[in-house]
């Protein structure tokens, strides 16, 4: 009788990428898979809040991948032009992209357990939950960096595409806050014009600090 683990039975989307069996598979189908996975991850990270602030980090965290991988593209095909076409630069990036979001959807049940179990209103808890959404990013980017050199073959590829990619998804991160959200008030979807002064890594410097003091 046929069933699931009949060899030869075809997988789904999500399988087949973390098996590496996207060779037919569609820029948008991947992404499709990026949004789903990092909404998770995002409301995860959003539970500490509570409230509304599941839906906006369920809601930005599909937008960073989206606008950083859209903003970066151009750079992106321009360094990978030589040997590759847009639309297999394209491809690989949205796989990589899709990769690094399924891993932080895999990260989602413990992101959220932890967040659930802090101390509400601690500015530490606040700091080291900051840590906690930058390092599982981190995690997830080395998945995607992995399958990334594996479809580009070429070190100096990815590690221009690596540079790009994080300088705009730092930035773009920035701009998107707040994630954590630690005022526990009613706070705007995205308040651009506070997130416009400071930048991401002097944030990341300043939370370091105040840990180790």
């Amino acid at each position: 009788m046929p069933s699931d683990l009949t060899i030869g039975a075809p997988r789904g989307p999500l399988a087949a990428l973390l098996l590496g069996d996207t060779a037919g598979a569609r820029p948008a189908t991947l992404l499709l898979l990026a949004v789903g996975c990092s909404a998770a991850f995002g409301a995860a990270i959003g539970s500490y809040t509570g409230g509304m602030q599941v839906l906006y980090a369920a809601v930005k965290m599909p937008l960073y991948f989206l606008l950083t991988l859209g903003i970066s593209f151009g750079a992106l095909h321009v360094v990978a032009a030589s040997r590759l076409p847009a639309g297999e630069t394209l491809r690989a990036s949205a796989e990589a992209v899709a990769l690094t979001a399924a891993a932080l959807g895999g990260l989602a049940p413990v992101v959220a357990f932890v967040s659930l179990s802090c101390r509400r209103a601690d500015q530490e808890t606040y700091r080291f939950l900051v840590l906690v959404l930058t390092a599982s990013v981190a995690v997830g980017g080395l998945a995607g960096v992995w399958r990334l050199h594996a479809r580009l073959a070429s070190p100096l590829l990815t590690a221009a595409w690596v540079a790009l990619y994080q300088f705009t998804g730092a930035q773009m991160a920035w701009l998107l806050k707040p994630w954590v959200n630690c005022t526990f008030t009613s706070d705007r979807f995205i308040p651009l014009q506070d997130n416009l002064n400071g930048n991401f890594y002097e944030s990341i410097a300043g939370v370091l600090r105040n840990l180790a003091s």
